[in-house]
């Protein structure tokens, strides 16, 4: 059964020619200066050690964050106890993020981007070091996913779909409260398209509980007792439930705009701002455009090519990408090639 968006474009002479067949994605809609070719050759090449080290950067953040939310001196004193109060949801919110960044690099995976030369230790460090603490299978992410970037605008696309049934176009960003009703009228529903399309076995969702009683909940019962490590699992906890699947649902939600544009480059939206690169897209995933036209390109030189096509080619790449620079903000417009754009 065809898939279409919850809120038709209105019949006007501005609007964009038909979306693509129900059986191919969209076109590209860029081509690359020649210049560039060689920056796009080097912009490819991955380096395990570096994603491992980033991963395990935002690994030990978490639990040096629920350890330190989890101190049974905050609760010495009314000023040390509202101190201990911001710990607690600071730690929360840092949980959720560097959970989030995880599951980047789990996406990063997905296109071998830790190691395209070595593919079954690309698997093996991106399974143990991103897939255990937020429950995903790289395979079943990677079928789900490649599925996306190959059919980009079909039927096929899971992400037009999930696009459609909760009609993305209708998240009203005029402002904060208008925004947060909107995006948590849909949350409930997005996250059961979540786990239906990308979540994995129940064995794998027990992984992430495994990986927080060992380092979250362990230390802090070895350290202080059951009180302080009932704390720091609360932490994780609302970490791991309630703060990132909305950073998730933001971050999703800001990617593309399907009901305006009929390529990959004019429906993809690159997030510039502060708050969405080191909150909301964090390891480069803000820079989706040129992911999405160039998904072999490694989280480590996404900005720099992003920045180098901006300098070599202003008019067909730096006007036309579409940005997105606060979460309230729409996309930049649509704006038409200059040239050919296959």
């Amino acid at each position: 059964m065809p898939y279409t968006l919850a809120r038709p474009l209105p019949p006007d002479d501005s609007r964009p020619t038909p979306a693509a067949p129900a059986d191919r994605g969209y076109a590209r809609g860029y081509r690359a200066p020649s210049a560039v070719r060689p920056v796009l050759r080097d912009a490819h090449r991955t380096r395990l050690v570096t994603t491992v080290l980033t991963a395990g950067a935002d690994h030990a953040s978490i639990p040096l964050a629920a350890l330190a939310a989890a101190w049974p001196g905050w609760w010495s004193g009314p000023g040390r106890a509202l101190a201990g109060v911001l710990f607690v949801v600071f730690g929360a919110v840092l949980t959720g993020r560097q959970l989030r960044a995880l599951e980047c690099l789990v996406h990063e995976a997905s296109h071998f981007n830790w190691s395209r030369s070595h593919r079954r230790a690309n698997d093996l460090f991106a399974a143990v070091l991103a897939g255990v603490p937020t429950g995903q299978r790289i395979a079943r992410y990677r079928a789900e996913h490649l599925l996306h970037h190959s059919r980009l605008g079909s039927e096929e696309d899971p992400d037009l779909r999930r696009y459609a049934e909760l009609d993305i176009a209708g998240l009203d960003r005029s402002g904060p409260l208008a925004y947060g009703r909107t995006l948590l009228a849909r949350r409930a529903a997005y996250q059961r398209s979540w786990y239906r399309t990308t979540a994995t076995d129940p064995a794998g969702l027990l992984l992430p509980v495994l990986w927080a009683l060992l380092t979250v909940a362990a230390p802090a019962a070895w350290q202080w007792g059951a009180g302080p490590a009932l704390v720091a699992c609360s932490v994780w906890l609302t970490g791991h439930l309630l703060v990132l699947p909305v950073l998730r649902f933001i971050g999703e939600t800001s990617e593309h705009s399907y009901h305006d544009a009929v390529t990959v480059f004019d429906s993809t939206v690159t997030n510039l701002g502060v708050l969405q690169r080191w909150l909301i897209h964090p390891h480069s995933d803000g820079y989706h455009t040129v992911h999405h036209l160039w998904p072999g390109t490694p989280h480590h030189r996404l900005r720099r090519l992003h920045e180098q096509l901006s300098t070599a080619d202003p008019e067909g790449y730096a006007r036309r990408l579409r940005v997105r620079r606060r979460v309230l903000d729409e996309p930049s417009p649509h704006r038409p090639a200059t040239g050919n754009a296959p």
